[in-house]
C-alpha cells in the first residue's frame, strides 16, 4: 500500500534512488593524490508510476500534487508492501510530476508519473 498524505495510490512501477550526502576533495597523502570523502547522511528520491480511476479532477491526487508542488509544502509518503519493501512516513517534495490522460474512449483515467525527494 502506497499513501501520499491521506490519498491512497495505485502504483503501477516504483523506483527508489538513494545518493550520499556529503563532500569530496582531492588531498596530497604519501607522495600522491588521494581522493577524501566525508559523508554524514543520504538523500532518497522516488519515482512512482500510477494510475487514477474514476475520480473527479477537484478529488484528483493529481490535482492536489500539483497545488503542494506549487506551493514548496512537503507531502507524507508511506510505503507498506510487506517483506519486499516497507518505509515508514517520511516527509518528501514532489520534484515532478507528469500526468497522461489516455485518448477518447477510456474514460475518467488519469496516468501520472510523480518523484518524491527526502526532506
Amino acid at each position: 500500500m502506497f499513501t501520499i498524505d491521506n490519498y491512497t495510490i495505485d502504483v503501477i512501477d516504483f523506483s527508489e534512488r538513494s545518493e550520499p550526502l556529503g563532500s569530496e576533495w582531492m588531498s596530497w597523502m604519501d607522495e600522491k593524490v588521494t581522493v577524501k570523502r566525508f559523508t554524514y547522511g543520504m538523500k532518497r528520491v522516488w519515482r512512482l508510476s500510477c494510475v487514477e480511476k474514476d475520480v473527479a479532477w477537484t478529488n484528483s491526487v493529481v490535482k492536489y500534487l500539483q497545488e503542494k508542488m506549487m506551493s514548496g509544502e512537503t507531502v507524507s509518503f508511506t510505503v507498506y508492501d510487506g517483506d519486499r519493501y516497507n518505509l515508514q512516513t517520511t516527509d518528501v517534495y514532489v520534484v515532478s510530476l507528469e500526468l497522461e490522460i489516455p485518448v477518447v474512449g477510456q474514460r475518467n483515467i488519469r496516468r501520472y508519473t510523480v518523484i518524491l525527494r527526502e526532506r
